[in-house]
């Protein structure tokens, strides 16, 4: 009888948890939606006939991009490059809880800002760029102006960025234009 009743409390303790943890909160309900709604906007393009799909070098997953402006650049962009790149990047959907809407720009270098981005494509630690970027453009040369649309895997990742701007689970979208390539 006791080993039923230790049973029971077990089942109990089960069920209690896995009710509490079911029942979402205001925080649950606007991930949900931020999660669907990127997923959709990012299903979106995958369909649009107009980009194209470039897997990642270790197989993460997949940017979709299309061409904006090509360039005359005949260097190819290796992990081992130095790029300088004008870039404006935006969110794809609404998330209330960050004051987020469709469009919102999170950051931007600009021709009009002065001094393009410069790093090196494979830089790890504080200097790198998320492995989308990675992606794309060691698929590009130098005056080429890229759409790029950035699942979360090869952004930021479930947990966001470090510093808290870019939620969890966002797709993202960037206008590249690379300006020079050097080794």
């Amino acid at each position: 009888m006791k080993k039923y009743g230790f049973y029971l409390i077990v089942m109990l303790v089960a069920l209690f948890a896995a009710t509490g943890s079911s029942c979402s909160d205001d925080n649950d309900d606007h991930l949900n939606e931020w999660m669907v709604a990127n997923q959709l906007a990012l299903n979106a393009i995958k369909a649009n006939p107009e980009y194209k799909e470039l897997r990642s070098p270790g197989n993460e997953g997949s940017v979709y991009y299309k061409v904006l402006t090509k360039g005359d650049g005949t260097d190819p962009i290796y992990y081992t490059s130095t790029v300088t790149c004008y870039y404006k990047g935006w969110f794809v959907a609404d998330y209330p809880k960050y004051s987020i809407e469709n469009g919102t720009v999170f950051d931007q270098k600009l021709f009009d800002d002065g001094t393009p981005y410069s790093f090196l494509v494979g830089a790890t630690g504080s200097s790198a760029v998320i492995n989308g970027w990675k992606t794309a453009l060691q698929n590009m040369v130098k005056g080429d102006k890229w759409e790029v649309w950035i699942p979360y895997q090869l952004g930021y990742g479930r947990e966001g960025s470090s510093n808290g701007s870019i939620p969890g689970y966002s797709v993202l979208v960037f206008e590249i234009e690379v300006m020079t390539v050097s080794e």
